[in-house]
């Protein structure tokens, strides 16, 4: 960890989003014996800590399942919490044979609503990203938000997903302006429509209007993280080089 996060400032960067379930991301755990040290690391780097992931599957159609899906959820935002982050990352869920669209999202919207009394505790904001294959539309997770109609629940806005969910550049763009209203947390990605599937370049080599939706963002005050997610081909580093070279020249104009 100590590694990373000063090869994170080599790079250029400003801040993080630590994820560290069990199961996630091999090697890294974040448990409480770890809170002072983390801290002290990202402090050391001059990175700052700005969001949790969460890895919540509210698509359950198991009521025992579900249960178990809110406790990591609150899990997260406990090391959130103890470390002073504000923000947790958190998913709608996956397909699950048996559970149709309609009453995934019935119980997204309830199972949300029960992680807002505790995220409020917690005093976190969990930021659903557009993720997978369930709900990965900007109108109907902006429909979810203000159906849960609580502070703290939010969206995570990831550039790229839209359009590797399937969507052409006309949705994607209209995804873009649905969601933005409720964004307080964003992952770039940038892309290029090929022949079988949507493929990702480092930001500003692709097709996406990034340079427009951070401008949009701004216009509207956003003050929330705005994170590099480079998941092309190559060079992993490169391309995170690349991409956050691109985000610095736009941010710093």
């Amino acid at each position: 960890m100590p590694q990373l996060l000063e090869q994170l400032r080599a790079l250029g960067g400003e801040c993080v989003e630590l994820n560290g379930r069990p199961g996630q991301h091999d090697g890294l755990v974040i448990d409480a014996g770890a809170f002072a040290s983390v801290r002290t690391w990202a402090d050391d780097a001059g990175i700052a800590i700005r969001s949790v992931g969460g890895y919540c599957d509210f698509a359950q159609t198991d009521d025992g399942a579900l249960a178990i899906e809110l406790r990591r959820l609150r899990e997260a935002c406990e090391l959130a919490s103890a470390l002073e982050v504000g923000i947790v990352r958190a998913f709608v869920g996956e397909p699950k044979v048996g559970l149709g669209r309609a009453d995934a999202r019935l119980r997204a919207v309830d199972a949300f609503g029960r992680a807002a009394i505790f995220a409020e505790e917690l005093g976190v904001t969990l930021a659903i990203e557009n993720h997978g294959n369930l709900m990965n539309d900007g109108r109907a997770l902006a429909a979810l938000v203000e159906e849960v109609d609580s502070p703290h629940v939010k969206l995570t806005l990831d550039s790229g997903n839209f359009s590797w969910a399937g969507h052409d550049l006309a949705q994607t763009r209209a995804d873009y302006e649905a969601v933005v209203p409720h964004t307080v947390c964003v992952h770039i990605k940038d892309g290029v429509w090929g022949p079988e599937r949507f493929e990702f370049v480092p930001a500003g080599e692709g097709s996406l209007p990034v340079e427009r939706l951070i401008d949009d963002l701004r216009r509207r005050s956003y003050d929330g993280p705005i994170y590099s997610e480079y998941e092309g081909a190559g060079d992993f580093l490169e391309g995170t080089r690349a991409s956050i070279g691109f985000l610095r020249s736009i941010l710093e104009r």
